[in-house]
């Protein structure tokens, strides 16, 4: 079960024997080389989840761990215009009605066109199409047509109630079946041995409704451009600390369309002159099995330019503010 693993981050094991045992990485961790910029990134294989991919990194930060990891809960990517994030606003759980008020699509931007189109045509139809809806929710827009802002708030703001009441499962199903705790459950199923070394934050709440809280826990809704427009998304940040550990997962569990689900999986450790940062990435999305993962591999190729982008991006922001 390899259940040492946990005890040992717990312990303080050293962060290489770590790596060497849990971390999926192409090649050997050198720590000299990371200090010198290197940054380890490796794509899983496809596995039998055939909606999700996954990819594995490992770099350093000169900064101390708490920085790290105080910057990662609160980072403001809309700084970055590169990363393709207009907006975005972490709160406390549950959110209140203020919280989501600035969640507004422009028909005067292009690249939010595309969602207000798509929310247009289920209002007048009473059909998701290509948004992630359930039937409740597209009759909240059917009954808000004159004002679709209104009821997208809404939309995030009973999701993120639901996630506070119940965890990922309590978050309602939509498209068949598809759910915050089936696409949880199936990105795990990628990269075992990490989901067992991870259990300490898994296993927290919000993310388990019976689990025991959090060392801190930020919620976050954020606009991004995917594929050209705008997509709405509700995420969580947890984070489990330790005096020479901290493990955090960044867990997008509601965007508004194209994907299903993505996360982040950071684990820290204080090495000399900084930050030892090991990080696993998460992605469900619709592919099309009939072309045998033709797509997953191209969606990875993908993933990797960004995580490396944003990888970099925010070690910039974090070694300059140290």
């Amino acid at each position: 079960m390899c259940w040492w693993l946990i005890a040992a981050a717990a312990c303080g094991a050293e962060p290489l024997e770590v790596l060497r045992s849990a971390a999926q990485l192409s090649g050997p961790v050198d720590l000299e080389k990371l200090k010198s910029g290197q940054i380890l990134c490796t794509r899983g294989d496809l596995g039998s989840f055939s909606r999700g991919i996954s990819l594995q990194s490992c770099y350093f930060l000169r900064a101390p761990m708490q920085r790290v990891g105080d910057s990662l809960l609160h980072w403001n990517p809309p700084q970055h215009k590169d990363l393709d994030v207009r907006l975005y606003q972490e709160y406390s759980l549950p959110g209140r009605a203020e919280t989501f008020r600035k969640a507004q699509l422009e028909a005067g931007l292009k690249e939010d066109q595309w969602l207000l189109r798509q929310s247009e045509t289920a209002a007048r139809t009473g059909h998701a199409g290509e948004l992630h809806l359930t039937k409740s929710e597209v009759g909240r827009l059917m009954g808000k047509q004159d004002s679709l802002n209104a009821a997208w708030q809404e939309i995030l703001r009973n999701r993120s109630e639901a996630l506070t009441r119940g965890g990922l499962a309590a978050v309602a199903p939509y498209q068949g079946g598809i759910s915050p705790s089936s696409e949880f459950a199936g990105l795990l199923s990628l990269v075992p041995k990490a989901a067992r070394y991870f259990q300490p934050v898994i296993g927290t709440h919000p993310l388990s409704a019976a689990g025991p809280p959090a060392s801190e826990t930020v919620a976050y809704w954020e606009t991004t451009k995917l594929q050209d427009h705008t997509t709405l998304q509700l995420g969580l940040f947890v984070a489990q600390k330790s005096p020479n550990s901290w493990q955090l997962v960044d867990c997008v569990y509601y965007p508004s369309d194209t994907y299903y689900m993505a996360l982040d999986f950071f684990q820290l450790w204080p090495v000399d002159g900084g930050t030892l940062v090991w990080q696993v990435g998460l992605a469900s999305a619709p592919f099309r099995t009939y072309l045998g993962g033709v797509d997953r591999y191209f969606a990875g190729k993908i993933m990797t330019n960004e995580t490396l982008a944003t990888i970099r991006a925010f070690r910039t922001d974090v070694e300059k503010s140290h």
